[in-house]
């Protein structure tokens, strides 16, 4: 029979409606069981993996302290001329003290065993013992520290005072200037040392170090697993740490490496009580759940008509936009993530007309630059020709500072043309600045002194061509006026990623200026021209600092970016200009 015919309409939509709720319930608290527990299983190893990075880092900085005790140890003159042998006792005593000493201030440092060919007589004088070479050429883990000369050679037994005790040694192998062995040094960690360190950062959960063999090296918690159970669980390499995998009989393991010895850092979380808050959870929200649902309904249209209409109002407002063109108001008054983001919109208007702008007024600048390009070509054939003319009839009229310095012309208008490359090299540069203080040199004798001081390895670096050279010629032109005699110094260094160049003078002193400074003009055609063009070339990654030295004259500072390749400077103007939009 039809339900709506038999029972009242009262009682079908209550029933359904219940049902429709506890359907609805069922689902959110298995969902939401469902999820929680992933959420917690994935923030569980994600806390586990921060952790281990921490360990990781702090426990191979701990091993690398021990192999810098053994870089030491192994260059301490004492300790070579006792492995060489036909030493003093005092000499012997002296490096025993000196190595119980080391140990004894170390606290995880258990002991230190030297092999050298002829051991002293009292060998073992705790906690220093001496071996003879033999015997440790004779070791299993000798075989492969011959190949490397020095490694972490996992966990043996020693003999002590009290008995035979579990150590974590590392060995190196010391040669002599000729490439013999000449003794083994080994220090000794202690294993109870290496579990402290695990307890430093946590002492319930379950912490294993495993050496490359698979060897347990110390543990935390209370969980006892043998070997075996870490050992069928290693992947055969962790290539990106930490590693972390869920297992199917309900333990997550996260395994690390630490870099110094490869060892393996592992922790190991049951299942059950990762889950375990979401299944006080599940049973919290059934409760939540019956009362939520019911006031969900009444407030959910409310609060999607709130939270849609500004989304809605800033769709349009988008749809609508024009470029430099005025756009409907946005609301106003909003404090929260709609007022950021009604902000953000502006912002970005903003940014995409002065991008607009300043891309108009760089194409300007860059046609500009073209039109006086080509009505500065000049054709080097016909140059080089007549400098070539020049410089013949000069040798034979007996002119020879006349015939160099136009050979010298000839050589500076080469590198300056270059063959229309504006970006050239810096020992181009500096070749073109050499032949410029040559003729300046021929000119003014000793009157003028110059050095020139760049390191080779930085001369294949390329920068804009006559970057230099206006400032020499400023220094000379206008820093030596009324003056006898003058010094210019140009050196060039490496910082970084960039290149320091400083030119010195002894003149008269200079004004200061600053590249996008208030006095940008200062300084004449030619150094402005260089301003401007490492502006375009670099922009604020490009610095000049002009000013006047403490001893008198002027010291000029350019700092600009290593370009290794002429073709990635396009490359760094774009991301200039990017920044400064």
């Amino acid at each position: 029979m039809n339900v709506f015919k038999k029972y009242s309409i009262k009682h079908i939509f209550f029933g359904a409606f219940s049902f429709f709720l506890i359907v609805v319930l069922i689902v959110i608290t298995l969902v939401s069981y469902h999820f929680s527990a992933n959420e917690l299983i994935k923030t569980t190893t994600e806390y586990q993996k921060s952790n281990l990075r921490l360990l990781s880092t702090d426990m191979d900085n701990r091993m690398k302290y021990i192999q810098d005790i053994s870089i030491v140890l192994s260059r301490q003159q004492n300790l070579r001329n006792v492995a060489r042998g036909n030493v003093f006792y005092t000499q012997q005593l002296s490096l025993t003290n000196e190595l119980s000493n080391l140990v004894y201030s170390i606290p995880a440092l258990h002991s230190v065993e030297v092999y050298m060919k002829n051991p002293p007589v009292d060998s073992f004088q705790y906690p220093v013992r001496y071996e003879n070479l033999s015997t440790g050429m004779e070791e299993e883990w000798f075989l492969d520290l011959n190949s490397v000369l020095y490694d972490w050679i996992g966990k043996r037994e020693v003999d002590t005072i009290s008995g035979e005790q579990s150590v974590i040694s590392y060995a190196r192998l010391m040669n002599t200037s000729r490439g013999n062995l000449q003794a083994i040094l080994l220090l000794n960690l202690d294993p109870i040392i290496l579990q402290g360190w695990l307890r430093q950062y946590s002492d319930s959960t379950n912490l294993v170090i495993l050496d490359t063999d698979g060897t347990i090296l110390a543990t935390t918690g209370s969980r006892e697993i043998g070997d075996d159970y870490y050992v069928d669980r290693l992947p055969s390499s962790i290539e990106n740490t930490p590693y972390t995998f869920m297992e199917d009989d309900g333990d997550l393991i996260v395994a690390a490496t630490i870099p110094a010895n490869n060892w393996i850092i592992m922790e190991t979380t049951p299942y059950e009580e990762i889950i375990e808050g979401s299944r006080l959870m599940a049973g919290s929200l059934v409760v939540i759940g019956v009362i939520s649902i019911v006031f969900a309904l009444f407030v959910t249209f409310f609060l999607t008509k709130r939270f849609t209409d500004p989304i809605l109002h800033l769709v349009r407002t988008m749809k609508n936009y024009r470029l430099n063109e005025s756009s409907d108001a946005l609301p106003t008054g909003y404090k929260n993530e709609f007022g950021q983001l009604f902000q953000g919109y502006k912002e970005l208007i903003s940014r995409s007309e002065t991008l607009h702008n300043s891309l108009i007024e760089q194409n300007k600048r860059q046609r500009e630059a073209e039109i006086k390009a080509l009505q500065a070509n000049i054709n080097p054939h016909f140059l080089y020709n007549t400098l070539d003319q020049l410089n013949w009839s000069a040798i034979e009229h007996g002119y020879e500072d006349m015939s160099h310095m136009l050979e010298l012309l000839g050589k500076m208008l080469r590198i300056g043309l270059s063959k229309g490359e504006s970006i050239i090299s810096l020992d181009d540069e500096m070749k073109y600045l050499h032949y410029y203080l040559q003729i300046q040199k021929i000119q003014k004798g000793e009157l003028l002194d110059y050095e020139i001081d760049i390191p080779k390895e930085l001369l294949h670096y390329y920068i804009p061509k006559l970057t230099f050279q206006p400032f020499v010629e400023n220094s000379i032109i206008h820093g030596f006026q009324g003056r006898r005699q003058g010094k210019v110094e140009l050196k060039v260094r490496e910082q970084e990623e960039h290149i320091i160049i400083t030119i010195d003078d002894n003149g008269i002193g200079f004004k200061t200026i600053e590249k996008n400074g208030p006095n940008k003009e200062t300084g004449g055609y030619g150094i402005n021209n260089v301003v401007e063009r490492l502006d375009v070339y670099f922009g604020k990654q490009a610095t000049i600092n002009v000013k006047n030295r403490i001893e008198g004259g002027t010291s000029v500072t350019i700092r600009i970016p290593k370009v290794r390749d002429r073709n990635n400077i396009e490359n760094i103007k774009f991301n200039n200009r990017e920044r400064l939009e």
